[in-house]
């Protein structure tokens, strides 16, 4: 009887439905995400959506609830490039840019970083930014990203300043430099204008880094 109690008391799991659950959840975040990029906000629905996944249309508003909180989702799965629910400053990333051991390593790494990032999200942002102007959920979440690229802003002019070799840079000129670099549409202007590849971004970037933090361009290979 104690044994039964104890079976009994336990919490339900159900590892097998827990993972499928997440496969579906996935699905649709990624299908959310190339709609909403490809149609634009009006132009995508939850049944589009659903179709594009795979799913159907009750399974996405089962998860969802709602085309706002489905865009929200969606970013959130640009932004990290998953749908761990672990920001960005809890992440290995941050931590390995944090412990460089040099101004230019960690700018080399930061580049990196915002190659990833840039090239998931620009496009999505640019959604958002245009529907922020006609719904109340949508515009909360351009203010929410908008207040997150801040931070991104000074954590990295922070980062960046706590290295070697560093004393002869100003916060305010170093702050406005990542603000350039953290601009979607700067990375839409190179890519989809300019023509760069993710790779000829990446390099352009660490390259404005150097110029701009007058830190001289590294040796070819490294």
């Amino acid at each position: 009887m104690a044994r039964e109690k104890a079976r009994a008391s336990r919490p339900y799991r159900a590892p097998l439905r827990e993972q499928a659950a997440l496969r579906t959840r996935l699905l649709i975040t990624k299908a959310a995400k190339v709609t909403f990029e490809k149609q634009g906000w009006s132009g995508a629905t939850m049944a589009t959506i659903a179709e594009r996944a795979g799913v159907s249309q009750s399974s996405v508003e089962a998860l969802f609830k709602t085309k706002s909180v489905l865009l929200q989702s969606a970013v959130d799965y640009a932004i990290r490039g998953d749908i761990e629910p672990v920001p960005i400053s809890d992440r290995e990333v941050t931590t390995k840019i944090e412990s460089a051991p040099s101004a230019k390593s960690m700018l080399e790494l930061h580049a990196g970083h915002l190659r990833a990032v840039q090239g998931r999200s620009a496009h999505l942002a640019l959604v958002v930014e245009q529907a922020a102007r006609s719904d109340k959920a949508v515009a909360a979440l351009w203010r929410r990203m908008n207040a997150n690229r801040r931070y991104g802003v000074e954590w990295a002019a922070r980062t960046l300043l706590e290295k070697p070799a560093t004393k002869h840079l100003q916060r305010v000129d170093v702050e406005r430099t990542f603000w350039v670099a953290l601009d979607w549409s700067n990375y839409r202007l190179l890519t989809d204008y300019v023509g760069l590849t993710a790779e000829q971004y990446e390099q352009w970037l660490l390259d404005y880094y150097l110029r701009m933090f007058a830190l001289g361009r590294p040796a070819t290979g490294t």
